[in-house]
């Protein structure tokens, strides 16, 4: 990185003492980088080569290797990176001049706010640039602005001192209000089994439905919308993969009991099944809403503080993961990022964040139960996961029938238990249950009137 740029009369925010102390205490004592390894990044740094000795503490850090002056001349060489990180004379100079390894996580908080305001000025910069060329349009440039401006928000709180957060006896108050809460919110599923072992979904986490293609994570999705719907909770569907209209005929055909493929083919319908439709119809929120279409993080983010603010958002489900356009250098880093963006979206509206994601079937067919490993692109999706619901069905293009074996797995529950269950799929009305539930009886049927049309109000 150079220490200025073309649009930039003067260099950009740097402290280079703050930077050679930050190197200078690693290499006094290695047990400081455990004091700013979660805090640091190599890219923090502004200069070049403290930025390749930072990577390099980090590699021997790694490898249970000693940080000295020795071992990281030695590595650098090998890798012929010595010349470029400043050569072994300045790596010898380090140790030189540190004024107190004690305050080395000081220096390193110097060095973070150096790199929060170099990213502002080159945000800045950027937006200007993209609004100067004109080759987006306002709101591309604005939600693209605001998903970076996010992103250095989380820097600057990860910065705050202990003064900005709550003490003990604070989240102890809200612990207690929320255990002597007479009816908590909590997001569920619908399925006794399910509900029971992870306690409902709360504000605030970030869960993940998983399963191979066509077996069913978007109608266990849809299947948990409708019972917090019921519970007169608010939620936002955003959907890359279907159409509102069609994903609003699945539920409706699930909740009216009618086998779901007479939506598409409407003239096989009877009178008495459109006056089902008509009646569940009616439940319907109407402060719930689907984001169909092409959708991105920008867009999700930007839809669901807007519903937050107007009527408030408990559930926020995402369909799917490989389908979401989010800011990256590649497919992991996209997913990566989508990930953390949801989990912080959850953390600071806060609702429950529901995202969809694929198994990676190629790895899953010698296997009962999958494991997180099997989870496309897993690591940035556990890493950030609360909770990680499995949903199995073998032989999903053999089966007959009106029902089907199927096992539901909670393969991670950071505050509670993991395990797996008998469940069974209902193929007409597209809905699970568990074997000891009563959801997948289908409503008793409607009395209809002799010659009755079917009604032509609309009914949402």
């Amino acid at each position: 990185m150079s220490k200025s740029t073309p649009y930039l009369e003067k260099p950009l925010p740097n402290s280079i003492e703050a930077e050679r102390c930050v190197l200078g205490a690693i290499l006094l004592d290695n047990d400081k980088l455990a004091v700013v390894v979660d805090n640091l990044a190599p890219e923090d740094f502004f200069f070049v080569h403290h930025q390749r000795l930072f990577k390099e503490m980090l590699t021997l850090f790694d490898d249970r290797k000693p940080i000295d002056t020795l071992t990281l001349t030695d590595s650098l060489h090998r890798k012929g990176e010595l010349e470029a990180a400043g050569g072994a004379s300045y790596l010898s100079s380090l140790i030189d001049g540190v004024p107190r390894i004690s305050n080395v996580g000081h220096y390193a908080q110097i060095v973070r706010e150096k790199a929060l305001l170099r990213g502002l000025v080159h945000q800045a910069h950027a937006i200007q640039q993209r609004a100067i060329e004109g080759q987006e349009d306002s709101q591309e440039i604005l939600d693209k602005a605001e998903y970076d401006l996010q992103a250095l928000i989380q820097l600057q709180k990860s910065l705050s001192k202990c003064g900005d957060g709550v003490t003990y006896r604070q989240a102890g108050y809200q612990l207690w209000a929320s255990l002597t809460e007479e009816n908590p919110v909590r997001v569920c599923t619908g399925i006794g089994a399910l509900d029971d072992l992870t306690g409902g979904f709360r504000s605030g986490e970030f869960i993940v439905f998983t399963a191979e293609t066509g077996v069913g994570k978007t109608l266990l999705a849809q299947q948990t919308r409708r019972a917090a719907c019921d519970k007169g909770l608010h939620s936002l569907y955003a959907s890359a993969e279907m159409l509102a209209e069609r994903l609003l005929a699945r539920e409706l055909a699930s909740e009216a009991g009618i086998k779901h493929w007479k939506m598409r083919r409407p003239e096989h319908l009877t009178v008495e099944e459109r006056a089902r439709i008509a009646k569940v119809g009616e439940s319907t929120c109407i402060k719930c809403r689907i984001l169909d279409g092409e959708i991105s993080l920008q867009r999700i983010s930007r839809a669901a503080r807007q519903m937050k603010n107007d009527w408030g958002l408990d559930l926020l489900i995402v369909d799917y993961d490989e389908l979401v356009d989010s800011p990256g250098r590649d497919e992991t880093d996209q997913l990566r990022n989508l990930a953390r963006g949801l989990k912080l979206l959850a953390m600071k509206l806060p609702c429950v964040v529901v995202l969809i994601s694929q198994l990676t079937k190629a790895r899953v067919t010698q296997r009962e139960i999958p494991t997180l490993r099997d989870l496309y692109s897993a690591m940035a999706k556990v890493k950030h996961a609360h909770i990680v619901v499995c949903v199995i069905r073998k032989y999903v293009q053999e089966l007959e029938g009106d029902e089907t074996e199927a096992t539901i797995a909670v393969l991670k529950n950071r505050d509670g238990n993991v395990g797996h269950f008998k469940a069974r799929f209902d193929l007409a009305r597209l809905r699970f249950a568990a074997e000891a539930d009563a959801s997948l009886q289908p409503p008793p049927p409607q009395e209809e009137e002799s010659g009755q049309a079917p009604t032509d109000d609309f009914p949402f």
